[in-house]
């Protein structure tokens, strides 16, 4: 893994929501030895919709900053995702429910900042098991705050398709 790490790429993608203002999410992804244009994502995106960790994706030439835009995804993985929104300094313990409760290969965790955690979930799991369980420590941990909330399963794309830029 630290091969992979020590060869890691910037890329991005298009935030298609005109109330951010945002306009891409970069991302890490690791080089596809098969193909120099190719990488495999290896971040849960955040706020970009139709790509996802594993995805192997086409890439257009670099940026003035060295960020190779996302053009194209070649081979969904075929993971979902979800991100829960947790109270701060909380977000440590819903991971740990998470590791507990379901094998290590199945999910990719992120923390995006101090209480918002992003899921990718492998196809060998139940998209719904998982989200059952940040449910339910949401509820039981928190229920009495307001804030605190889970956003649907966001499914990735199944099959090659072009990201609109």
């Amino acid at each position: 893994m630290d091969e992979v790490d020590a060869e890691r790429i910037r890329v991005n993608a298009p935030v298609d929501d005109p109330e951010l203002p945002i306009l891409t999410e970069v991302m890490w992804a690791a080089p596809d030895p098969a193909d120099p244009d190719q990488a495999i994502l290896v971040n849960v995106p955040a706020i970009v919709d139709g790509i996802n960790f594993g995805d192997i994706v086409r890439l257009g030439p670099p940026d003035d900053c060295g960020i190779r835009p996302i053009v194209e995804v070649a081979v969904a993985s075929g993971h979902v995702r979800l991100a829960a929104v947790t109270e701060e300094d909380e977000a440590p313990d819903l991971i740990a429910e998470l590791e507990r409760t379901f094998p290590e290969y199945a999910l990719r965790i992120e923390r995006y900042s101090e209480n918002l955690v992003g899921v990718s979930i492998h196809p060998d799991l139940d998209p719904a098991e998982v989200a059952a369980v940040v449910e339910t420590w949401l509820a039981e941990d928190f229920a009495d705050e307001e804030g605190l909330a889970m956003s649907p399963i966001i499914d990735s794309l199944r099959s090659i398709a072009p990201i609109a830029w």
